[in-house]
């Protein structure tokens, strides 16, 4: 959700949400994967979908920001 809107995803963009968390947690070296939440990188992701991006290297570079 941003602020109180619920957002849907189709199928094919929820494929495309899961693979780039899984690219952007595999990105992240063995100490960082040990000190954070895969979950923090999912929200930055989730949150840059619903204000509509969908571009897979994009949507990356969100969730590992959080992590920089």
């Amino acid at each position: 959700m941003i602020g109180k809107e619920a957002v849907q995803f189709d199928a094919e963009t929820v494929i495309l949400l899961r693979e780039t968390l899984d690219d952007a947690w595999a990105c992240l070296s063995p100490e960082l994967q040990a000190t954070m939440q895969k979950t923090a990188l999912a929200e930055r992701i989730l949150k840059s979908a619903a204000r509509g991006e969908r571009d897979r290297m994009r949507l990356r570079a969100a969730a590992l920001d959080l992590a920089a």
